[in-house]
């Protein structure tokens, strides 16, 4: 009786501490006289994110509301919303030393660190892991990508060309940018011809686009350990298992295969480390592909590295597994990034004929003869309103909010806040974009590509990220873009579709998508501008 009732006080105390310690960590801001929404006990605001379709929308509602500088909870966690720049210039820049990785789910934090990629690494398995692939994105090796480009370019523009002979004929434009996105990336990637462009039912593509429609925070067993950091490791574990055992119940009962698939990310991460296995073993061969993957290959050690031993690197070193992750990395992230900020850019296309116009006039003037043979500063340099209508597109649809999130390494002080270690920052892209004082005179809810021939503050742009942890592809993607928006201009003329008409809806997971663009294209006679003979040309 006695032992069970010690159990039972022992019980309620523990209870009661509990209670009283995550009361006392909601006081966090409130000691520090920051606004935001009262949390939910547990739950901080996570409820709230895990209910509302656009995470960033809701920022910015609640920005409006408490200011540039408000503070929210993910589970206990303490969450800094900022769009005072002068606070993220410190937090991206000036003390990029103390704010250097990205907050990451929890039951993500205990994998095998040595297939953690450069979006995830910290610290000098970060800086090194940058340091070589900045090299595999410089100018030289990325004018060598061109004619890859240029050859998936022009698959997509004969399949659309062929889809819309009726001029009548509405498409989702989305569509043809995620194959041909796809294919982009598999020619540079793995000089790979995907042939995703060609047929329309690839279970390979469905496959991966199913992954890129997973959105980790609806998931419960990663909910669950961001809000009990504690579960992490053992829901880890079990998660492991449960991959395990269907993989053996396939293997061991053929029957059921067809009822147990793989996930769409162990599939493609499994036929990542099938191909660098099958390129490692082709290293001594003359003819060496020029990709990226072989650019990574060519650093190769064959030895597993870890936090204690990134010092003693030498210079230009990769894993096999940071080449394998690395390279789903680019894969995932730039087929996602590229169709969408496409997406955008039709959309703007269609709706604002007097822009498109403007932009056809200028690539009619500017566009070589040779445009297979166009290299990266041709197009830089060239065609400076495309440039700036780009950057307009991606000030008024920036793609992602999430990624743009920083960590406290170190407790400092950031413009007089005391920010505790593990705080995390979280950049309200939507009021930065938006706000009059950054981008005006112009209207900043209006679309004027012209207001970036301003100096503006870098910091006030944010769509490829800021100080030294930017995009590292940021100048594969704008090229990218930059060449297909050339060449469907070239050929067709944009034009809004019925459903456009009514508008799209967005979704957000990491990146922010419409879920479709309607259009039509009509077929434009070809123009090209002598400045010695102006005129047409058959």
């Amino acid at each position: 009786m006695l032992l069970t009732s010690i159990f039972i006080v022992t019980i309620v105390c523990i209870i009661i501490f509990y209670f009283w310690t995550i009361n006392r960590l909601y006081d966090y801001f409130k000691s520090r006289n920051i606004p935001g929404p009262l949390p939910r006990f547990f739950y901080g605001h996570n409820k709230e994110f895990w209910s509302t379709k656009t995470y960033s929308k809701q920022l910015q509602e609640w920005t409006r509301q408490y200011g540039s500088i408000y503070g929210l909870f993910e589970g206990t966690i303490p969450m800094y919303v900022v769009s005072d720049v002068d606070f993220l210039q410190e937090i991206y820049t000036k003390q990029f030393s103390s704010f250097h990785s990205r907050p990451i789910s929890r039951i993500m934090r205990v994998e095998n660190d040595g297939k953690i990629h450069l979006f995830r690494a910290t610290g000098k398995r970060w800086r090194y892991q940058r340091d070589i692939i900045n090299l595999m994105f410089s100018t030289v090796k990325l004018n060598s990508m061109v004619p890859l480009m240029n050859d998936c370019l022009s698959t997509m523009l004969k399949k659309l060309s062929f889809r819309t002979r009726n001029n009548n004929i509405e498409i989702n434009i989305f569509d043809f940018y995620k194959r041909m996105t796809m294919d982009v990336i598999c020619r540079c990637a793995f000089d790979i011809n995907s042939n995703f462009q060609n047929t329309f039912h690839i279970t390979n593509l469905n496959e991966f686009e199913e992954l890129c429609e997973t959105n980790t925070d609806q998931i419960p067993i990663f909910q669950l350990s961001n809000l009990m950091p504690f579960l992490a490791q053992p829901l880890h574990n079990f998660l492991f298992c449960l991959l395990a055992v269907r993989k053996k119940t396939a293997e061991l009962i053929p029957t059921l295969r067809k009822y147990i698939r793989e996930f769409p990310v162990v599939c493609l991460i499994n036929r990542i480390y099938e191909i660098v296995d099958l390129r490692k073993k082709s290293l001594s061969k003359s003819n060496k592909s020029t990709d990226f993957l072989q650019f990574m290959i060519d650093t190769f050690i064959d030895d597993e590295i870890t936090d204690d031993t990134v010092a003693q690197l030498r210079s230009k070193a990769l894993n096999s597994d940071e080449i394998a992750s690395n390279i789903f990395i680019f894969v995932a992230v730039g087929y996602e990034t590229v169709s969408t900020t496409l997406a955008y850019c039709t959309y703007v296309l269609a709706t604002k004929p007097d822009i498109q116009e403007k932009l056809f006039n200028e690539i009619n003037q500017n566009l070589s003869d040779d445009i297979d043979n166009d290299s990266i500063d041709d197009v830089e340099t060239n065609f400076s309103y495309l440039d700036m209508f780009v950057r307009e597109v991606l000030r008024m649809f920036p793609i992602t909010t999430k990624a743009m999130a920083r960590e406290c390494n170190i407790t400092t002080t950031v413009c007089g806040h005391i920010i505790q270690k593990g705080c995390i920052i979280q950049p309200d892209i939507f009021s930065i974009h938006y706000n009059q004082d950054l981008w005006g005179p112009e209207d900043p809810n209006l679309f004027i590509p012209e207001r970036h021939q301003r100096n503006r503050r870098s910091i006030a742009s944010m769509s490829f990220g800021v100080g030294p942890r930017n995009c590292v592809g940021m100048k594969f993607a704008l090229m990218e873009i930059k060449m297909c928006l050339i060449r469907l201009l070239r050929q067709s003329r944009v034009l809004p579709g019925e459903k456009l008409e009514q508008g799209f809806k967005c979704k957000e997971r990491l990146i922010i998508q419409p879920d479709a663009i309607f259009i039509k294209l009509e077929k434009r006679k070809i123009e090209k501008y002598n400045s010695l003979s102006p005129g047409l040309v058959d």
